[in-house]
C-alpha cells in the first residue's frame, strides 16, 4: 500500500520580521512538505487560513522565566507532529526547539535574519554548534563551512 504522505517541517519563529521572512521561506515549500508553522503571535494564528498554526509562549532574554512553559509546550507539539526537520529564522522559540531537537532524530535549519548584517545574530550564535545548516542572506557572514550564504530570501 502506497502512501502519499508529505515529509513534516516545523517552521517556527517569533513575531514581526522573523515571522514574514520565515514565512517567505516556507510558503513554496507547502507543494513538496506538510509545513507546521509554531509562533509565539497569537496574531498569526487566525490569519493564516487554511494552515497548520501552533501558538506558544514566548521567552527572551529578559522574560527567561518563560523558557519552561516554552520547552514544554515545544515537546508537546514534537510528539505530536512528530517533524523531520525545524527551520527556524529566531529567536528564542527558534533556539529551544533546536537545543531540543539535538536530543531527537529531528534535522535543523537556521536562517539568520537579514536584519543583521555585520556580525549573526545571538540566537544563530547560540545555536551555532548544534544545527545541521545555518543560512545568512549576508556573503560577508559566511564561513562556507558552518555558515553558508546562499542569497537574499527578499
Amino acid at each position: 500500500m502506497k502512501t502519499d504522505k508529505k515529509p513534516k517541517i516545523l517552521a517556527i519563529a517569533s513575531p514581526g520580521g522573523h515571522w514574514i521572512q520565515l514565512n517567505k521561506i516556507c510558503n513554496p515549500m507547502e507543494n513538496e512538505f506538510e509545513v507546521i508553522y509554531v509562533t509565539p503571535g497569537a496574531q498569526y494564528v487566525s490569519a493564516q487560513t487554511g494552515k497548520t498554526v501552533f501558538n506558544i509562549s514566548d521567552a527572551s532574554a529578559t522574560s527567561k522565566h518563560m523558557l519552561i512553559p516554552l520547552t514544554l509546550q515545544l515537546l508537546w507539539i514534537f510528539a505530536r507532529v512528530r517533524p523531520a526537520a525545524i527551520v527556524s529564522t529566531g529567536a528564542a522559540p527558534g533556539v529551544i526547539a533546536f537545543l531540543l531537537a539535538k536530543f531527537l532524530p529531528i534535522k535543523t535549519i537556521w536562517v539568520d535574519s537579514i536584519a543583521n548584517v555585520s556580525i549573526l545574530s545571538r540566537s544563530a550564535r547560540m545555536i551555532k554548534k548544534h544545527a545541521d545548516l545555518i543560512m545568512t542572506q549576508w556573503q560577508t557572514l559566511s564561513d562556507d563551512k558552518q555558515v553558508i550564504y546562499k542569497g537574499s530570501i527578499l
